[in-house]
C-alpha cells in the first residue's frame, strides 16, 4: 500500500457517516459533471427526464465511476444529490438545449524543447543565434537581438555585461550594453 492513499475499504472504515458535502470541491463537481452527462444521454434517448427507476440506474452507474476512483460517500447521499439536482438540470436543457461535446483534440506530438537552444534567427544571414545571456543573443556576422529593444548590429566599443537590479524584493540580473570609452 502507498503511504498516504488509502484504499476504498479503509476510507469506509474510517468515516463510515461520511456526507456528500463533506466530499472535496474537485470531487462533487466531477460527480454532478457525470450527473448532467447521464441525464443529457438518458434525455436523448427517450425525450424526457429521468424517472424513478431510470434514476436508480442512473445513480448506480455514477456511483460505480465513484468508487473507481477510490472517493468515498454513501450510495444514499449520492442518490439524494442526484434527485435534488435533477429539476435543475431539466431547466437547464430547456432553456440551453443539449450541450455538444467539443470534438477531440488532435494531439501533436510535444518534441521537448533543449535547455539553451535559441529561438532567434539572424535577419541578416539566416542563421540561429547564439545565447549570451538570457535575454540576449548574437550572431557570428555582427547582428545581436536584446529582450526589448530587438535585433541591432554589434560595433567593436560595444561591451555586454549582467547588471544586478532589485525588482520588489528579489535581485534579478539583467543583460546591459556598455560601450568602451575611446582613448
Amino acid at each position: 500500500m502507498k503511504g498516504n492513499h488509502h484504499s476504498l475499504a479503509y476510507k469506509m472504515q474510517a468515516k463510515p457517516n461520511k456526507t456528500y458535502k463533506d466530499l472535496r470541491q474537485k470531487q462533487k463537481a466531477k460527480i454532478s459533471e457525470w450527473m448532467f452527462r447521464a441525464v443529457c444521454e438518458h434525455y436523448q434517448e427517450h425525450g424526457e427526464m429521468p424517472g424513478d427507476e431510470a434514476a436508480e440506474k442512473i445513480t448506480a452507474r455514477i456511483y460505480d465511476k465513484i468508487k473507481s476512483l477510490a472517493i468515498w460517500v454513501p450510495y444514499d447521499e449520492v442518490h439524494r444529490e442526484f434527485l435534488s439536482k435533477l429539476p435543475r438540470y431539466e431547466t437547464r436543457i430547456q432553456e440551453h438545449g443539449i450541450p455538444e461535446d467539443p470534438p477531440p483534440k488532435k494531439k501533436t506530438p510535444a518534441t521537448p524543447r533543449k535547455k539553451g537552444r535559441s529561438n532567434k534567427i539572424c535577419p541578416n544571414c539566416g542563421r540561429k543565434m547564439k545565447q549570451q545571456f538570457i535575454g540576449l543573443q548574437h550572431c557570428r556576422c555582427g547582428m545581436s537581438w536584446k529582450k526589448g529593444e530587438g535585433f541591432f548590429e554589434r560595433s567593436p566599443d560595444m561591451v555586454f555585461a549582467l547588471q544586478r537590479r532589485k525588482v520588489g524584493k528579489k535581485v534579478k540580473q539583467c543583460p546591459v550594453i556598455r560601450y568602451r570609452e575611446s582613448e
